[in-house]
């Protein structure tokens, strides 16, 4: 028995041994099977995965090493895996002895063998793999830099882009304002500022784009910087909008950041959000857009730019990009007529791209001119316009602070299109309209002005500061607006006579009339409810009687420059509720005494009125309500002119009176102005005409004096006016902003001009014998140079023309920190111009004059001659 044990044992074992490997070559079929299955089972788990990697890849995520690993080693085992299938197919038919015998067992059994050590390897896999169902299979990537932002291709903006992309680079400016009317494209050029980031090597950690809007969200501004900044979802939940502010401010605080805020309404308060550039030293920014300059104050822009609309050139550029040029070629009149276009649409990037979008597909010349039909008279009918730009356009008008702002805004659209409108003008109309209650309605006018040209609603006019404008696009949003809440009604021309009937006027509260348009009140409409009637620059020749008769309720009346027009009726005394009346610039001869019923006129205008022979007496002593008077004209007929002497007398026994404006024409009137603190202290504007001798008082206190005009005058200079007062003598005429002397044949200088310090604008022309503006006085104890930058501080404009004994405008350099125009001409003996290298910094646009005068110039140094050669304009 002893014997017999170890032998079993060594034949179990043979047995296991070869029924081990046997199953290899006897089972090769089934196992073929269950490794084809594991294979498919490990295939389907990996695109399962891969999916499931690729969709997160899409959302700012990567690829875990692991995951990618397990891929990579499904990848290899499935190689693997279709090489021993192949190899087992091709075994299977060797197979005799009711299979369980092949050809060559050795064969049979080595690929046996790796079948099932491969089924192994496989289930393996498959183990591995089903852990990523519960598992992150990627990891959040931290945010690029810079965000591309998507753009359609632009126009114009390049310049713009560049200046301000000058200033991320100035280590002192720290916020930048980009503001603009709605459409213009303040977002674009943030887009494109955002993406020249992406372009340029710069040494900023993290550029952060946040929409603002006019609601302003907090909340989904910290969520924008949230994102960029990689702050997990677990530290963020649950916090207030304090907390949150802490976890931005201590993230950004080791960062040099730029956050670019788009659309800004009102200011922000950057600290609730968590950004501080004060708290952040190395040379973090802040851009935004706005439509109010007011905002970039509020915000603390340290530097700000307005978005200009589009040049014309740009203008067809955008327009010609967006129609398409196979429309825009495909008639030989649609150049033209695209022209017209463009213009209609003044530069306003968002007009011009939704009128070409609706024009892209219009290939008829007549289609294009219904277009032109369409913009010019009802603008927001047109296809886009209405659902399109008006909406944006009329959120700065909503966002107006109070509803005098909104009328006051409504009341431009009365004006057509690009009248420089006097602001003098507006703000008196506003007056007698009742829209300014203040006591000094002056100042409060000016705050509208300025508060509606912060909003970009008005423009700065073409002429000087004194005018604003009204860009197209906004005026016709201001007439659709005004046309339903204030009913007012415009007539430009005939075509628009046309579109507004009689009846219209029956329930008008505003009626303005340019040009040809008067040839509906031909008919005589009946408008009892009639508050404003402006007529102007028409060929009416009289005011219809019947007019006054139907119109009670009216409180403005402006017939100015209606050349035709030569009389007024005495009807128009039955205009008793008339506030404004403005007859300037007509042929009228003679007031009609009429006038004397109007009680509650507050504003009389006969300005340029150079046939007004007579004024009844006591018409104007019985305005009782009389507030302002202008009768200023320096382009009176000799023999056509009222005695200026006995006007002045009845205004001066006016106790309302504050605003004059006067043209004197003989000494009498000069002495009753000097004679009379009341009349010194009113007149506003002061025209001086046609005297034989005329000595300027300047003893006297004239502080509300802003215009001076002096023509056809034997002005003589009096030095012993300035005696040894010197710098101490009272300014008499502080707020002098507007000089003007014409044909004054005796005038050698005027040194005069040192006792008003707030000149800003200096014309003199034809003074033969004038040969120095302020010339070599020097007051005691300081020098010429030191006063004449006083008083030259404020000045904008210097023109001087026929001169031919002028030889200095003054002794040494001056500064001029304002100064933006000089126009020489007809000045031979003026060879040096009071400048040196360091005047005029950033302030003057040009110097016009002669080339021949130019090059005879002489200058301070060759430095000053380089710096204001491209200043230079040939006249």
């Amino acid at each position: 028995m002893d014997c017999v044990s170890p032998v079993l044992d060594i034949l179990t074992r043979l047995w296991d041994c070869t029924a081990t490997n046997s199953s290899y070559i006897r089972h090769l079929k089934k196992n073929l099977k269950s490794l084809s299955e594991a294979r498919r089972e490990l295939e389907d788990l990996s695109e399962d995965v891969n999916r499931r990697v690729e969709e997160e890849e899409q959302q700012q995520r990567k690829r875990k090493k692991v995951v990618q690993g397990w891929l990579d080693a499904v990848e290899s085992q499935i190689k693997e895996v279709d090489v021993i299938l192949r190899k087992g197919e091709e075994e299977v038919p060797k197979k005799c002895l009711g299979s369980c015998c092949i050809y060559n067992c050795y064969s049979g059994y080595k690929i046996g063998k790796k079948v099932i050590n491969k089924i192994r390897d496989v289930k393996e896999l498959i183990k591995k793999g089903e852990i990523f169902e519960n598992l992150q299979v990627t990891y959040k990537l931290p945010r690029p830099t810079v965000d591309g932002m998507v753009m359609e291709e632009t126009v114009g903006f390049d310049s713009m882009l560049d200046e301000v992309w000058g200033h991320i680079a100035d280590y002192r400016c720290r916020i930048i304002g980009l503001y603009g009317i709605g459409g213009v494209g303040k977002t674009t050029l943030l887009k494109k500022l955002n993406n020249k980031f992406l372009d340029i090597n710069h040494h900023f950690d993290l550029v952060i784009w946040a929409a603002v809007s006019k609601e302003a969200n907090l909340e989904k501004i910290q969520e924008a910087i949230r994102k960029k900044l990689n702050i997990s979802d677990q530290m963020w939940k649950n916090k207030g909008e304090e907390d949150k502010a802490t976890e931005i401010l201590i993230s950004l605080r080791s960062k040099r950041f730029v956050l670019l805020l788009d659309d800004v309404w009102e200011r922000l308060d950057l600290s609730k959000i968590g950004v501080s550039l004060y708290d952040n030293q190395n040379g973090s920014k802040i851009v935004f857009t706005t439509r109010s300059q007011e905002v970039c104050g509020q915000m603390g822009a340290h530097r700000r730019f307005k978005v200009e609309c589009l040049s014309p050139e740009a203008s067809m550029d955008l327009f010609r990009l967006t129609v398409g040029e196979d429309v825009f070629n495909s008639h030989p009149e649609i150049p033209r007529l695209a022209q017209i276009v463009v213009e209609e649409c003044q530069g306003l990037p968002l007009a011009l791209i939704t009128v070409a979008r609706a024009m892209s597909s219009r290939r008829g010349p007549r289609e294009w001119q219904h277009a032109i039909d369409e913009l010019q008279s009802n603008p927001f009918r047109f296809a886009g316009m209405g659902n399109l730009v008006l909406p944006i356009l009329r959120f700065s008008y909503d966002s107006l602070s109070d509803d005098v702002l909104k009328i006051c805004f409504l009341y431009c659209s009365l004006f057509p299109k690009e009248h420089n409108i006097r602001k003098d003008e507006l703000i008196e109309l506003w007056v007698a309209e009742g829209f300014l209650n203040r006591a000094d309605p002056r100042n409060e006018g000016e705050y509208i002005i300025g508060s509606l040209e912060l909003a970009c609603l008005l423009e700065k006019g073409e002429y000087s500061e004194d005018f604003v404008v009204m860009h197209d696009v906004i005026r016709d949003m201001a007439l659709w607006l005004a046309s339903n809440e204030c009913k007012i009604v415009v007539l430009e021309d005939d075509k628009s006579s046309q579109q507004n009937k009689s009846d219209d006027f029956k329930e008008a509260f505003r009626v303005s009339v340019w040009g040809s348009g008067v040839e509906i009140l031909r008919e005589a409409p009946s408008c009892p409810q009639l508050r404003t009637l402006l007529i102007r620059f028409s060929e009416l020749e009289k005011f219809p009687s019947r007019f006054a008769k139907s119109m009670h309720a009216l409180a403005v009346l402006d017939l100015s420059y209606n050349l035709d027009l030569v009389k007024l009726p005495e009807a128009i005394g039955k205009l008793i509720n008339l506030c404004y009346l403005n007859l300037s610039n007509t042929r009228i001869g003679q007031l009609p005494t009429g006038i004397t019923y109007l009680k509650n006129l507050k504003i009389l205008r006969l300005d340029g009125m150079r046939y007004l022979a007579f004024v009844p007496c006591q018409v104007i002593s019985s305005l009782s309500s009389l507030q302002v008077f202008s009768w200023f004209s320096t382009e009176l007929v000799e023999l056509h002119y009222v005695d200026s002497t006995s006007v002045l007398a009845e205004l001066e026994s006016l106790e309302n009176i504050h605003d004059i404006s006067v043209t004197l024409c003989n000494v009498d009137a000069v002495n009753r102005v000097k004679s009379s603190p009341k009349l010194q202290s009113c007149i506003k504007r002061l025209a001086v005409v046609l005297m034989a001798s005329f000595l300027l008082p300047l003893d006297l206190r004239m502080d509300h004096l802003e215009t001076l005009e002096i023509d056809r005058c034997s002005l003589e200079s009096k030095n012993d006016y300035f005696g040894d007062q010197g710098r101490t003598r009272t300014y008499c005429f502080r707020n002098l902003r507007h000089l003007s002397v014409k044909t004054c044949p005796c005038m050698t200088d005027l040194k005069w001009i040192r006792y008003a310090p707030n000149l800003q604008f200096l014309y003199v022309s034809y003074c033969p014998r004038l040969s120095e503006i302020i010339g070599t006085y020097e007051s005691p104890g300081t020098s010429e140079i030191e006063e004449s930058q006083d008083f030259f501080s404020n000045l904008m404009v210097i023109d001087l023309r026929h001169l031919p004994s002028l030889t200095s405008i003054c002794c040494g350099v001056v500064p001029f920190p304002s100064l933006q125009t000089i126009s020489v001409n007809g000045c031979p003996s003026l060879r040096k111009l009071p400048l040196n290298s360091g005047s005029a910094k950033n302030s003057l646009n040009a110097i016009r004059g002669s080339r021949e005068w130019w090059d005879r110039l002489e200058w301070e140094d060759e430095d000053t001659r380089n710096v204001f050669a491209s200043k230079f304009l040939e006249l």
